[in-house]
């Protein structure tokens, strides 16, 4: 079975937004949960092997339901804790607009925490088309050079297309080409661009920002459909992690008297595409769902994922 961790501040109706702290203590109650390991230095050794980590985010959105700069932060700051060197922690995205305009500080230097798109000079794409059945695309040269393995971070929302945007969504801002994977709510290519081979080998985490959740009218934000769920749902299957992301969507959607993603035309059959090609677990059955309150003290309580 795949273990998925939910942790979920028990106020998640709170509109302000966690800082780096309390994510800290999300991460670090996730991460200890997701491996079983009492520190979580020890937790992120076991999970993250040594060397240049990417921190991959989605800031396509600009605001509210683009990966949080405080996520992001207490993650590195947990990774330095445990041993990873400032300047082998690369934030990344498709490009630096997107970085910047979410707010994120750009450094491509070789001092300190790297943040950078694909489009900063002498990155780029792959030479090499890397393909996996109906794929065929070049790969982000921060994924394929830079970095030795990766955590993605992608927000947990509606997509127009796809039904779903999580983690396996979140890597089509790692290929040149990903206007072609968009047909068919993106089935099966969500799943094939996740089986490239620099994406597979690569990624070894996926912490999905649930905090704020718009369950409709996404990706581009309309503030009217968010509910502030307040949690993060981390795992290092990508498959099961989205899966555990589409309860949450759908039953926000069923609240909120929307039809389910399947009756609006887009139903999210990637993931079963994904679980056939064995990158991971679209049963839930076969999903080990732990969850968990945590208060802003530390103090952790059983919880429920609704």
């Amino acid at each position: 079975m795949s273990r998925v961790v939910v942790v979920k501040y028990p106020a998640g109706g709170e509109r302000s937004a966690p800082d780096q702290a309390h994510y800290q203590l999300l991460l670090a109650a996730g991460l200890k949960l997701l491996t079983g390991e009492s520190d979580v230095r020890q937790a992120i050794g076991k999970s993250i092997p040594r060397g240049v980590v990417g921190l991959k985010t989605n800031c396509l959105s600009p605001r509210l339901t683009h990966t949080p700069i405080a996520l992001t932060d207490a993650l590195a700051e947990l990774l330095v804790a445990a041993g990873f060197a400032e300047n082998d922690i690369v934030v990344w995205e498709r490009t630096n607009r997107e970085l910047k305009r979410a707010g994120y500080r750009l450094n491509a230097s070789s001092f300190g925490r790297r943040c950078l798109g694909t489009d900063t000079n002498q990155i780029g794409y792959s030479s090499q088309h890397y393909n996996f059945e109906d794929v065929n695309s070049r790969v982000s040269r921060i994924l394929t050079q830079m970095v030795d393995s990766n955590i993605n971070l992608p927000v947990l929302k509606d997509h127009s297309i796809a039904g779903l945007s999580g983690g396996l969504k979140n890597m089509f801002g790692a290929i040149h080409n990903p206007n072609k994977y968009h047909d068919y709510n993106c089935n099966p290519f969500a799943a094939q661009v996740n089986n490239l081979k620099p994406i597979r080998m690569k990624n070894r985490l996926t912490i999905m920002d649930a905090f704020r959740v718009q369950y409709h009218g996404g990706p581009g934000l309309k503030e009217e459909y968010i509910n502030y769920y307040g949690g993060l749902i981390i795992a290092a299957d990508p498959v099961a992690a989205d899966r555990v992301g589409l309860e949450i969507l759908e039953h926000l959607r069923q609240r909120n008297n929307l039809p389910s993603l399947a009756k609006t035309g887009r139903p999210v059959n990637y993931l079963k595409s994904a679980e056939q090609t064995g990158l991971g677990v679209a049963d839930l059955k076969k999903i080990d769902l732990v969850m968990r309150m945590v208060e802003k003290d530390g103090k952790q309580q059983e919880g429920k994922l609704f």
